[in-house]
């Protein structure tokens, strides 16, 4: 019963924090001023837009995968303390992330309108765009996976499934909705307290693994 609650605690933020993270500009934004710059139907960018999300989740898929399986040693060695382990890999993840918020300036990410620059060639821009969301998996979603190393595989595709048709969704949404009128959608106080924001809600999930104990 207890494994049971910490899944659904896990699950819960994991989708919790693919969605905050998803808000971030630098999954978005990106495309809505290339396809600016480019002259891209509207069409054409949500193409884009798709593709670089698929890449982009299942690089972090696999990265996460990869993690809770090195951590299923740990939780078979500690039988019985999984909710423990759960707090503590939480918990300090959460105090690093805190720590790295405060130390930082916040991103300073590019939000003027690109229209009037020269063009790339349309593969050039496709490719950077898809590139740089493929080799950036979501490196805050990791400890989610880390701690989770005492569930089932089955549970634990599902969580990344589940991961990744939110971050696809938010990320489509926002570009097709900025491609009009992108500043109205910007998240100035997610964007410079995102490390704080994440950092918070992973010491959150730490507090009731360790409470269902």
């Amino acid at each position: 019963m207890t494994q049971k609650i910490v899944a659904d605690g896990l699950f819960l933020g994991m989708l919790l924090i693919a969605l905050l993270h998803a808000l971030l500009p630098t999954h978005w934004l990106s495309f809505v001023l290339v396809a600016r710059a480019q002259g891209w139907r509207r069409s054409k960018m949500m193409r884009v837009v798709l593709a670089s999300g698929f890449g982009h989740v299942t690089t972090t898929t696999i990265v996460g995968l990869l993690a809770a399986a090195l951590s299923k040693g740990f939780h078979e060695a500690m039988a019985g303390l999984e909710a423990p382990l759960a707090a503590f890999v939480l918990g300090g993840f959460g105090l690093y992330y805190i720590v790295m918020g405060w130390r930082r300036e916040g991103h300073r990410h590019c939000t003027h309108d690109h229209s009037e620059d020269p063009p790339a060639a349309d593969k050039v821009a496709v490719g950077a765009l898809f590139a740089e969301m493929t080799l950036s998996p979501c490196e805050t979603l990791i400890p989610i996976f880390l701690a989770s190393g005492s569930l089932p595989w089955g549970v634990l595709i599902a969580m990344a499934v589940a991961m990744s048709a939110i971050t696809i969704a938010i990320m489509g949404v926002l570009a097709y909705l900025g491609y009009s009128g992108y500043q109205k959608l910007a998240f100035p106080w997610l964007e410079r307290n995102e490390r704080l924001v994440l950092g918070l809600l992973l010491i959150a999930l730490a507090v009731f693994a360790f409470v269902v104990e």
